[in-house]
Order: structure tokens, then C-alpha cells, then sequence
């Protein structure tokens, strides 16, 4: 199955429906510093910048289309958020226009929490809405990264939907692998053994300690990290948290100097790497949909056979 990802950013959605056994047909990424990762990692997929110059033509044919759609009108930790009205947020309806034009099998999409509650929930419901008057039936679901075992408290929303069919309800029937016990980073370090129930093995841990803008700081976080979080213009999400150590010893040559780290790890690093799909997640997603399109095709194999012996059937009873 051949995807195209959209606002690819630095490919979090395209490592992993790779894992999972898709191929990237297509990339669309505005900015600059993305495009190199994606360029270096998929040379060969097309790539084009800017959502809104993008016509239908230069699409190549893909089976599902992912898109991790901008959330800064979104986000709780814009105090002015615009929601689905802002510029950036706002993209969403583009990406849209384009699926009800070429309308890809499967579709994925991911935001920020804050999709759920942005204009008292009504953003939600027209994002629903407007899938649904394309032609797309779906799911949803939060997952927080501690949920598969990555020491990370980050939440965010998935939608799943397919093309005039209820194939994404089938989804939910092996939800429940999402949440598997999951080694986490921690455990392994210490030999505990721990699950999902991060929360409970991350009591008696200390502190966390993370890079802050201006110098070093701790949480009150242990074991895990605090959400990425950036500090870029109209966008304020109060200061840059990046994970420096996470259960282990600081590494002073790794960040060179004690009171912050080289500019090449500085905020851009992290903006882009708190901005990006946890492949986790995407594996997940991706490997779900390709053992739906197995069920399927097994399915309809089956009637195909039965259809066949009705007719050889009917034929010796002629």
C-alpha cells in the first residue's frame, strides 16, 4: 500500500507506516529545514512545498494519505488561539478539498488535544463534519506516548477514516494492542519490570532534568519527560523543554557547556522533533489498516470461490 504524507515535517508519520510495510508515494512539506530530513531520507518520493499551490494533478496515486495538520490555533498553549479560523490550523479545509478531489482509500489525520476543545468543541465537529461530506466514515482516538512505552507525556488525537465505506470501523476491534505492556526506557535501564502503568514506576525516581531556555532545570515529572513545548513568536508555549537525560547521568560533552546546549540542538531541533508523529503510534496505525486490507481481501477471496461454485453448480444441474 503506497501513502502520501502531508505536512510531512520532518517524516514521524513516514518512518513509521514504513515499519509497518508501507511505501511513501508523496511528500508535501513547506518548511525548508523538513525538506532536507525528508529529501535525505526518501531522495527519490516527490516532494512539494506550499498546501495551497498544490493541484490534485500532482499527486501521485496513493491508497492513504496522512496528515499531521498545523496545530498552533489550536494548541492550549496558545492564550489567542483562532482554532479551524486561524491561517495555519485552518489548512485543514485545503487538505480536504484535495481528498474529496483524488479520494485516497484510507485517510489519517493527527493534532493536539486542544482539537477537542477548541471553540467549546465545535472545531471538532466541523473537522467530522467535513470528512463526512466528502465521502469519509471513521474513528478517533487520544493516545498519550506514555501509553506505548515512550517515556514522554504527550497527548494527541488520531483520526481514522475510509472512502464511502465503514472499513475504518473495524479499527476498533484490536484497539486494545495499542496499550500493551510496553517495556519502558526506564525499566529497561534498572531492570524493573513495568507496563503501561507508567505513572506508578516514575514515583520513586528523581526529578527529571531537562534543558530550559536560559540553562538547566528540573521537573516535577520523573521518569518521563514533560511535552516538547516552544516559544516561537505569536505561538507562546511559555519555554523550550527538551529531554537532556530521561533515567541516566547528564552528559556534559554531549551538550558541551553547563548552562545550555550548541546551537546546532537548539530550539529548532526540538521544535521540529515536538512537532512530528511519534512513529510509534504511526506503526500502529499503518500495521491496523494493512491487516484490515488483508481481512478484506481474504474476505472477498472467499466469496469469489463460493460465486464460482454457485455457477459450476448450476451449470452440472443444467
Amino acid at each position: 500500500m503506497r501513502f502520501a504524507s502531508f505536512f510531512a515535517g520532518v517524516g514521524g508519520f513516514d518512518l513509521g507506516f514504513q515499519q509497518a510495510g508501507l511505501s511513501p508515494a508523496f511528500h508535501c512539506e513547506i518548511d525548508e529545514y523538513c525538506q532536507k530530513v525528508l529529501k535525505r531520507h526518501w531522495p527519490t518520493v516527490p516532494l512539494h512545498g506550499d498546501i495551497n499551490s498544490l493541484v490534485p494533478e500532482e499527486i501521485p496515486n496513493a491508497e492513504l494519505w496522512s496528515a499531521g495538520w498545523p496545530c498552533q490555533d489550536l494548541s492550549h498553549a496558545n492564550s489567542k488561539r483562532e482554532g479551524l479560523d486561524g491561517r495555519r490550523s485552518g489548512l485543514f479545509f485545503k487538505f480536504a478539498e484535495l481528498a474529496a478531489i483524488k479520494k485516497p482509500r484510507w485517510i489519517v489525520l493527527e493534532n493536539v488535544s486542544g482539537l477537542l476543545s477548541a471553540d467549546n468543541g465545535r472545531d471538532f465537529e466541523r473537522v467530522i463534519d467535513e470528512l463526512e461530506e466528502i465521502g469519509y466514515l471513521g474513528i478517533w482516538f487520544s493516545c498519550n506516548l506514555l501509553s506505548v512505552g515512550i517515556p514522554q507525556n504527550r497527548e494527541r488525537v488520531f483520526l481514522i477514516g475510509s472512502y464511502k465505506s465503514e472499513l475504518s470501523y473495524k479499527f476498533y476491534t484490536d484497539s486494545s494492542e495499542l496499550l500493551r505492556d510496553y517495556p519502558t526506557r526506564a525499566a529497561r535501564w534498572s531492570g524493573r519490570k513495568a507496563g503501561s502503568e507508567l505513572s506508578e514506576s516514575s514515583l520513586s525516581d528523581d526529578p527529571l532534568l531537562v534543558q530550559r531556555r536560559g540553562g538547566f532545570g528540573y521537573t516535577k515529572a520523573a521518569s518521563f519527560s514533560p511535552t516538547l513545548r516552544a516559544q516561537t513568536g505569536r505561538h507562546q508555549g511559555g519555554h523550550t523543554d527538551r529531554p537532556i537525560v530521561c533515567g541516566q547521568k547528564l552528559d556534559l560533552e554531549r551538550v558541551r557547556e553547563t548552562d545550555g546546549v550548541p546551537r546546532g540542538m537548539d530550539g529548532r531541533r526540538g521544535r521540529f522533533i515536538g512537532n512530528a508523529v511519534a512513529p510509534p503510534i504511526a506503526k500502529f496505525i499503518g500495521s491496523r489498516i494493512l491487516e484490515i486490507e488483508r481481512e478484506v481481501r481474504l474476505l472477498n477471496g472467499v466469496r469469489m470461490r463460493l460465486k464460482n461454485l454457485d455457477l459450476d453448480t448450476f451449470a452440472e444441474s443444467e
